[in-house]
């Protein structure tokens, strides 16, 4: 795994929170879009926390310095309580109850947009700084020539 290809996952799931904050700034339903979103966002998620569970945890914890043990623990706890209320949230907003209660839709998704925003900015600020120190993720993509 690399850090680049990390940023790139990273730049599609806040393509598709923009997208999603757009139509939710939008008075008149969506919710065959909003749906659509969802759909969108949650395949997104669902590739990069498996990257980064299988790929880039377990080796910050192989790398055995409590530094980056603790960092990815840390990131980890704090991530089960978002990860447990996104899988509620994709539950509950179905297209027929987003058709029937537009304003809650807004008002729920505004609130998970920007909890899975501060957890991006997180990630790209804190954790793969101790990922690229504990060998755990490289810079890029080494080129065989």
């Amino acid at each position: 795994m690399t850090y680049e290809r990390l940023m790139q996952e990273h730049d599609r799931i806040d393509h598709h929170l923009d997208r999603m904050t757009y139509l939710i700034q939008q008075e008149n339903e969506d919710a065959v879009g909003a749906t659509l979103i969802l759909s969108d966002l949650a395949d997104e998620l669902r590739l990069h926390l498996a990257h980064e569970d299988s790929l880039m945890y377990r080796p910050m914890v192989a790398a055995h310095r409590p530094a980056f043990i603790k960092t990815a623990d840390d990131f980890c706890r704090q991530f089960e309580t978002l990860r447990c209320d996104w899988d509620r949230h994709l539950v509950e907003w179905t297209t027929g109850i987003i058709r029937a209660d537009w304003v809650g839709f807004r008002a729920s998704t505004l609130i998970i947009i920007e909890r899975l925003k501060a957890r991006v900015r997180a990630e790209n600020d804190l954790l793969y700084a101790a990922a690229l120190q504990a060998g755990a993720i490289t810079l890029r993509e080494t080129v065989n020539a």
